[in-house]
């Protein structure tokens, strides 16, 4: 899969784009579905991500111009940038893609503003990131910052990685995506569907689906839905601190205690037992509130 950065004029799902778009018409009667990442526009994990959900509904890609790897889901990006369409390669097809100098989340949001039509995608596919996205590291994931995003503003999403070595997070390899792909157009299919049926206002019992693909996953692999670990599953191990030790004096790796672990974890199920993880998120971080009360109560008492 290959892309190159030039203004393109090219279908995709049925809706033309030209070298100058000042807006973009959708078929209100059919699915619309964004996909997007945090690895930039020219990453093969998007172009799997877009042929997983070919055939699903119009599709429109708009992903960030360069790596935005480790993002969260920041609002970043150059104020005085807009979408440029491009074509990438999938699977021998050009298709269509709009990228921006931007964090995944700002795409996002700018994205749903300017190149939606007047409406609003779906749902949204985040992904296939380099890497998988597991336990508490999440919230520093662009690929997951993008989906939270997109639910934010009431679209349900999902967020897809593929493992791959450390080395990979900010370099693109050399992989096989076709067990990434079997998955992410199964989830995709399904959220499209339960998104289709809902009510107005009606809302999903998850906000985002992430999904953790192992390296090896051939037909038949469990796909366990599970828990929000805890734990770290990436460390920042610095060999000799110093004041003045910069920020690259840092390796990251991977450390997984699985006495530690519950088995309904999301890293318990991908690291130790190598099956596919689905793990269901809210928006909702709020705590349990009678423990919370209970316990601040009891703090004030006390002094």
């Amino acid at each position: 899969m290959n892309a190159t950065l030039e203004p393109p004029l090219a279908t995709t799902g049925g809706t033309a784009y030209a070298r100058n778009v000042d807006i973009l018409d959708f078929d209100d009667n059919e699915p619309l579905i964004l996909v997007t990442n945090d690895d930039g526009v020219l990453s093969p994990g998007l172009h799997a991500a877009i042929e997983a959900v070919q055939g699903l509904g119009q599709v429109l890609v708009a992903a960030p111009t360069e790596q935005q790897t480790a993002r969260g889901r920041s609002m970043v990006g150059n104020p005085a940038d807009h979408f440029h369409p491009t074509t990438v390669d999938v699977d021998g097809a050009e298709v269509t893609a709009f990228h921006l100098d931007a964090s995944p989340a700002l795409v996002v949001r700018h994205a749903f503003a300017v190149l939606c039509g007047g409406r609003m995608p779906d749902i949204v596919v985040s992904g296939i990131n380099y890497g998988e996205n597991l336990g508490n590291n999440i919230t520093i994931s662009g690929t997951v910052g993008a989906a939270f995003q997109a639910a934010a503003q009431d679209v349900p999403a999902i967020a897809v990685s593929r493992q791959t070595d450390i080395e990979h997070h900010f370099v693109y390899g050399d992989l096989d995506w076709e067990e990434p792909i079997r998955v992410t157009r199964r989830y995709a299919q399904r959220l499209l569907e339960l998104s289709r049926r809902r009510a107005p206002g009606e809302l999903l019992p998850f906000d985002v689906l992430k999904i953790d693909v192992p390296h090896n996953c051939p037909v038949g692999t469990e796909e366990r839905i599970t828990r929000l670990s805890r734990h770290h599953y990436f460390h920042t191990v610095v060999s000799e601190p110093r004041v003045d030790g910069t920020l690259s004096s840092g390796t990251t790796t991977i450390h997984v205690d699985r006495n530690a672990l519950s088995p309904e974890d999301d890293i318990y199920a991908f690291a130790v037992d190598r099956v596919v993880s689905v793990t269901p998120l809210t928006l909702d971080c709020t705590a349990s509130l009678a423990r919370a009360d209970d316990l601040l109560k009891g703090a004030s008492v006390r002094a």
